[in-house]
């Protein structure tokens, strides 16, 4: 008899929420992760969520419930709690290295909301112990096995190795995961690009714009490094942002251009008298996503199958339909099929390259223009501002409705309009020669 009917690798936003509905459902599951605790979030996260829109094809509806928020996801017809409100985020703007900038804000819907990752870990961990998860922590996954009716895995915990055994086994260790690299899962699957990114949340912030998220790039704000930072409010007050770096290896790049740009660079003195209250870090890759994100009796949930981060929102969809489909899978029944069914449903990259360039066109952004047609563009965005009473601003649509507004606006010549247009439509083959040309760089 195996130890676990289900062993759950990564103890993430997928992980968990795959071992508290196996718990619930009466499945014997372990959740085993690397983390010392599970109830705080150490990987860098942006921190914000698509509510009241189609994201990955799931509408999610919010529903206060006293100090609390009760998120529905209306497609798969489940229900999780954030312990705090949601707040919404109605501006958005783009940097350029010259000081111009581009911006857009929506009056009636927030483009999105933010949240603390930390809380969201707390209220995940607590209800998969309460519904009967067991975890095993500061444990390390160094092999994987099968035969055709369990898994083994040999795991390290704190210098000793332990041997143990589950009929099936969910692989929910991120976008680098060591299971698929292990199992040969990634075969077929083509690289894209790696990088560290680096996020320090800051309270005492003196942004003097309206609270909103700030993509900067070019080389003057980052002291000639190649790179972009992110910056996005946080739910720790006004004057709190995380700061996220988009950088190029090695991985000490992404915390020299968070120092440079918050110590030396032209917006330094919006940190002067900044604090940072917590600091983290990943490493990001781009690799084309699994189409059978499962081999044998082990499934890929999330990330772990991804192109890019699910976000949030999307991997906790991910960890649900996982641990749904898991059990239908230990009933005798084709479980792991119906989660690939759903996988190429739900996330748009797994079968249309387009949708997978979608998402990485606006970090992209400054590779299809000189700064000189990007000055020119931002300059024009100040004498047209762009209000609106509500506007698509996920991963998938931020670069279309920020090249769409440029279109509509009469000074803006044919040729950048039809090049605009030609972005648009540009699947992930013209991206990936783009992204190559920045590996290179």
């Amino acid at each position: 008899m195996s130890d676990y009917d289900v062993i759950v690798v990564g103890c993430g936003p997928a992980g968990l929420m795959a071992c508290g509905e196996l718990a619930k459902r009466g499945v014997r599951v372990l959740g085993v992760d690397k983390k010392p605790q599970l109830d705080r979030n150490i990987r860098t996260v942006s921190g914000y969520c698509f509510l009241d829109q189609p994201f990955n094809h799931e509408v999610i509806r919010t529903e206060p419930n006293g100090s609390k928020t009760l998120l529905h996801y209306t497609e798969n017809n489940f229900t999780v709690e954030y312990p705090d409100h949601m707040q919404g985020v109605y501006h958005t703007y783009m940097f350029s290295d010259t000081g111009k900038y581009w911006q857009a804000s929506t009056t009636k819907k927030p483009l999105y909301h933010i949240f603390d990752a930390n809380k969201c870990f707390q209220a995940r961990y607590s209800w998969a112990a309460k519904k009967g998860a067991e975890f095993l922590t500061e444990t390390l996954v160094h092999n994987v096995t099968q035969t055709d009716q369990e898994v083994t895995i040999t795991a390290r915990t704190r210098g000793k190795d332990r041997t143990l055994t589950c009929r099936k086994l969910i692989a929910a260790d991120g976008l680098s995961s060591r299971i698929a690299r292990k199992t040969g899962a990634n075969a077929g699957r083509q690289f894209f690009a790696k990088g560290p990114t680096m996020e320090y949340e800051m309270v005492g912030v003196e942004c003097p714009y309206d609270v909103g998220d700030i993509l900067f790039f070019g080389k003057k704000n980052f002291g000639g490094m190649q790179g972009a930072l992110l910056m996005l409010p946080s739910p720790h007050g006004p004057d709190a942002f995380r700061l996220e770096t988009i950088s190029m290896l090695p991985a000490s790049n992404g915390a020299r251009l968070l120092e440079y740009f918050t110590q030396q660079g032209p917006y330094a003195h919006w940190f002067k008298h900044a604090e940072i209250i917590d600091m983290s870090g990943a490493l990001v890759e781009l690799i084309s996503p699994m189409i059978t994100p499962y081999k044998g009796n082990i499934l890929f949930v999330g990330d772990s199958a991804a192109f890019g981060e699910c976000l949030y929102q999307s991997a906790t969809m991910a960890g649900y339909m996982g641990a749904v489909c898991t059990q239908t899978e230990l009933e005798g029944k084709k479980g792991f099929e119906e989660y690939t069914r759903l996988w190429a449903r739900y996330f748009e990259w797994v079968t249309d390259s387009k949708r997978m360039a979608d998402y990485l066109k606006r970090t992209m952004f400054t590779r299809f223009f000189s700064i000189r047609e990007i000055d020119f563009l931002f300059d024009l965005s100040r004498k047209y501002p762009i209000v609106m009473e509500e506007a698509e601003a996920t991963p998938y649509d931020y670069a279309t409705m920020l090249l769409q507004s440029f279109q509509a606006m009469d000074e803006v010549p044919q040729e950048m309009k039809d090049r605009m247009q030609e972005i648009i439509e540009a699947d992930m083959s013209s991206i990936a020669m783009v992204i190559g040309k920045n590996q290179e760089a």
